[in-house]
């Protein structure tokens, strides 16, 4: 029962950062057309970006294996 509880949380948790990342990846995308990001601002830019392709390749992963 509890593991089944904390993988409930767990895939609450993923959904719950993959939309706030991508409306943030959104925003920032909009305020690079508008002006230079800044070095913060590029630096979540990247990490966002490189996160799902991460994401990504481990659910490949765990489908294939």
């Amino acid at each position: 029962m509890d593991n089944i509880v904390s993988e409930v949380l767990f895939s609450i948790y993923v959904i719950i950062m993959i939309i706030t990342s991508i409306v943030y990846l959104r925003q920032l995308e909009k305020a690079r057309k508008h002006r230079a990001l800044t070095a913060f601002e590029r630096t979540m830019y990247i990490l966002i970006q490189v996160s799902y392709l991460l994401f990504a390749a481990s659910l490949l992963i765990s489908v294939f294996t």
